[in-house]
């Protein structure tokens, strides 16, 4: 009966831990996909608080006032007489953004100069200062440029058709690639998701090790299992992205299969090989997440590699996550084929076989080490009982 109960006790630590690795693998990074998706699901920095002081009141800072009022980005939310409250504000995360039209603006346009209208941005808040600051460009610009087609309409009887070509008579025409409606989510989701499913995958490395591990071949099996569910945590996680967000994904699906696979298993392995050099669990789960959980800032997804010093610029091409966050994100945003990621599976490819290699060499060696630990206690147990027999 008692070795009965012990047996259903082990049965059930067991299922506790395998349910536990499902769940940190599975669940939480899919759990995660909706709750990110939730979060942008405006996909644009949206809303963003704005105080304005006018100085003029004339019928031209009103059509300023009212473009910038009618812009989904922008959220008037106070207005003020008095410049130093566009400080205080900010300064209590009040606004973001203040704008400040002098008193000679509407003179300023009627005579043909240029009215300077100061613009305050949070620079605490960079995502939200490139977006402000792009639309209320645009938004100058607009006004500006519709104020002198009324002038040379009106003083030159130019014609409506013809009076754009005197007030512009340069154009530049751009076009956004890939990600045109400067959708953030887009940008984002994808590199964030692989960065939460990174961790859990290198925990499960270590997990799956036992102290009594007598096979390499089994936990090779193990390995390989466990990035098959890294495997499915990815597509379940950027599937949810795709289905309920809109989150495109334009490149070749079998590339990204095999590239995300690949990747998995190397993390995994890469968990077990730290797991076997540190046969202490806790301390292997602290290494094992400690190690991992600064590549995404050090592949330069967040930052570009190319804005970084040269050391960081080398540090980061030999990190996996160099070579599958910035490919997973360029497949969603661009129509690749899987020669254009070539390179990167074959970087992931030679990766997961070192993996497998060291935690190979350091499974064997730590056989060796034990067999000859054994050896040396068993001829000095042999050694003691032949003395006691000679005492004797």
């Amino acid at each position: 009966m008692r070795e009965k109960l012990i047996k259903y006790i082990r049965l059930g630590v067991k299922a506790k831990n395998l349910f536990f690795s499902f769940l940190f693998v599975l669940g939480i990074p899919v759990i995660c996909s909706f709750i990110l998706g939730y979060q942008m699901r405006y996909h644009q920095i949206q809303h963003i608080p704005t105080v304005i002081v006018d100085h003029d009141n004339s019928q031209f800072s009103q059509m300023l006032i009212k473009e910038i009022k009618t812009n989904e980005i922008f959220d008037v939310n106070n207005y003020s007489d008095k410049d130093d409250d566009i400080k205080k504000l900010i300064e209590q995360e009040k606004a973001r953004v203040g704008v400040i039209i002098p008193q000679s603006f509407s003179k300023d346009l009627s005579n043909g100069n240029a009215p300077k209208v100061l613009i305050f941005y949070d620079g605490s808040q960079m995502a939200v200062t490139s977006a402000a600051k792009s639309r209320m460009d645009e938004i100058l610009l607009t006004i500006k440029t519709a104020y002198l087609k009324q002038i040379v309409e009106g003083k030159l009887g130019v014609m409506p058709e013809v009076s754009k070509n005197y007030v512009m008579p340069m154009y530049f025409t751009y076009r956004l690639l890939n990600n045109p409606t400067k959708n953030y989510i887009n940008f984002l989701i994808p590199g964030m998701v692989a960065s939460l499913i990174q961790v859990s995958l290198v925990m499960l490395g270590v997990d799956i090790v036992r102290k009594d591990e007598k096979s390499y071949l089994w936990l090779w099996i193990k390995g390989i299992l466990g990035g098959l569910l890294g495997l499915i945590s990815m597509v379940l996680s950027i599937g949810v992205q795709l289905h309920y967000f809109a989150v495109p994904f334009r490149g070749t699906v079998e590339g990204a299969v095999i590239l995300t696979l690949l990747y998995c298993i190397a993390l995994v392995n890469y968990g077990i090989l730290v797991r076997l050099i540190l046969p202490e669990r806790v301390a292997a789960f602290q290494v094992a997440a400690i190690s991992i959980l600064p590549t995404t800032i050090l592949a330069g997804f967040t930052f570009p590699i190319l804005a970084m010093p040269d050391f960081f610029q080398k540090l980061a091409n030999i990190l996996p996550f160099f070579y599958y966050g910035e490919t997973i994100r360029d497949l969603c945003l661009k129509d690749l084929s899987i020669s254009y990621i070539l390179p990167q599976i074959n970087w992931m490819l030679k990766f997961m076989v070192y993996m497998w290699i060291a935690s190979l060499g350091i499974f064997i060696l730590k056989k060796l080490i034990k067999k000859v630990y054994a050896h040396i206690k068993s001829k000095r147990n042999g050694q003691q009982k032949g003395e006691e027999v000679i005492q004797a």
